[in-house]
């Protein structure tokens, strides 16, 4: 799907919205790559052989989620309110326009490090009919989101808005329906996990934000190293 978003925004957009948008995609995708899929591989061998207990592995996996969510959601706050300092940071100032692209994916950063992890549940619980199906229904998601954003509304805002709200409906759909039809519990039982990350995620909201309001136009090097020990502070003293 990404392929072929790529292909519609270089004919629609033009080649310079394109790149924006890739730097946007490439730095929003850094975290993921480095802590999901790091994660994932280790999982699947040590919860297939709860292959034959489903409320083992449902009880196991909770732990893992609880974990992904307290780094993921707080790390989506946390890149969001530094969006400006690390995108001009890294890549200079005439990437500015992909800033507001790279805040708005951010959003999706703490539910796909979750999301990431479902694969290795289906696997393991030898249920790859429902993982197939879920692929499947976020390939025709996230192109229907693409091309929303392309044809509907044409602007790099959009299309990144309309990635972000398929990821957050992939996310739903998939646990719905791995803990409804694969592992047989209620969906309450995912949904407790994510209350502790959500909290420590607002307060880093309730702290960051007043702080990006009287930081505005000061050094970038400086605003990132004071949010950044800011996160840490925060996240540290509530863990």
């Amino acid at each position: 799907s990404r392929g072929l978003g790529d292909v519609y925004k270089r004919q629609y957009m033009g080649m310079s919205p394109l790149g924006y948008f890739e730097k946007s995609y490439r730095l929003m995708m850094l975290p993921l790559q480095n802590i999901a899929y790091v994660v994932s591989p280790v999982m699947h061998p040590i919860f297939s052989e709860m292959q034959n207990d489903l409320r083992k592995l449902a009880d196991s996996y909770r732990k893992v989620v609880r974990l992904l969510a307290l780094i993921g959601l707080p790390l989506s706050v946390v890149l969001w309110f530094t969006a400006q300092e690390l995108v001009l940071i890294i890549f200079g100032d005439q990437w500015t326009p992909s800033i507001p692209v790279f805040r708005i994916l951010t959003l999706s950063v703490g539910v796909q490090i979750i999301l990431s992890s479902s694969g290795s549940i289906f696997q393991a619980a030898g249920d790859t009919k429902n993982l197939f199906m879920c692929g499947l229904f976020s390939s025709i998601l996230n192109v229907t989101g693409i091309l929303l954003g392309i044809f509907w509304f044409g602007t790099l805002e959009a299309v990144a808005t309309c990635i972000t709200l398929t990821f957050t409906v992939n996310f739903a759909q998939c646990y719905w329906m791995m803990y409804r039809m694969t592992l047989h519990r209620s969906l309450r039982h995912f949904a407790i996990q994510l209350i502790s990350p959500l909290m420590v995620s607002i307060l880093l909201i309730a702290v960051l934000y007043p702080l990006s309001l009287m930081t505005e136009g000061g050094n970038i090097f400086l605003t990132l190293i004071v949010k950044s020990i800011i996160f840490f502070c925060i996240f540290g003293c509530y863990i």
